[in-house]
């Protein structure tokens, strides 16, 4: 079943060579602002990434990068991202789609899979599951959802193309309330510590 999966979007080789992905995309939003341009820049190799989200009037940014992790406010305000949020940061990385696809491909020694009785490709990290997938007729995961989370997100088709790596051209909450469509993906940039490090102030 991952073999298939690997054969549709883009083979086992291409994914298992990734590592890192910086993706651009529009989202929709149930609540304002309605429409935001987010820029999630992954490392695969390590646990660190920033997110940066833009609209009239807003910027937000993200950054998870251990001990120098950091955000940028709505109120413009810089600051450490508290103790009680990082748990989170971290497992939302444990259990990043694709991140989780390119551990598939390298086969990962710390991962196992297994297909429950629905039919859903499992991957599991330390005894737990930290990912499940739903594929289509092709291999194409259609659905998918985090640890315990049995409602997940939706995909759509898996036609946007960089490179050999073939992404969804839309993901959504399964209600409707939060949309993205890419726009942009890069592979493979060197990320350099810039991009990472935590402002004096924002401009």
């Amino acid at each position: 079943m991952a073999d298939q999966m690997l054969v549709a979007i883009g083979g086992r080789t291409a994914w298992a060579e990734l590592k890192n992905t910086i993706n651009g995309s529009v989202q929709n939003r149930a609540n304002e602002p309605t429409v935001v341009y987010a820029v999630i820049t992954m490392d695969f190799q390590k646990p660190r990434f920033r997110i940066e989200t833009t609209a009239q009037d807003l910027h937000l940014v993200r950054v998870i990068n251990g001990d120098k992790s950091w955000r940028l406010r709505l109120s413009g305000n810089i600051e450490d991202v508290p103790e009680s949020l990082m748990q989170d940061e971290l497992r939302w990385y444990g259990a990043h789609l694709y991140r989780t696809i390119h551990r598939i491909a390298a086969r990962d020694p710390a991962i196992s899979l297994d297909i429950d009785d629905q039919g859903r490709l499992q991957i599991f990290a330390d005894g737990e599951r930290i990912l499940w997938l739903r594929l289509d007729a092709k291999g194409e995961p259609y659905a998918f959802g985090a640890y315990s989370d049995e409602t997940g997100s939706l995909s759509g088709p898996w036609t946007f193309q960089q490179g050999a790596i073939h992404h969804p051209t839309w993901t959504s909450s399964a209600d409707g309330t939060w949309r993205a469509s890419i726009r942009r993906l890069d592979l493979n940039v060197p990320l350099h510590e810039q991009m990472f490090v935590r402002p004096e102030s924002e401009n």
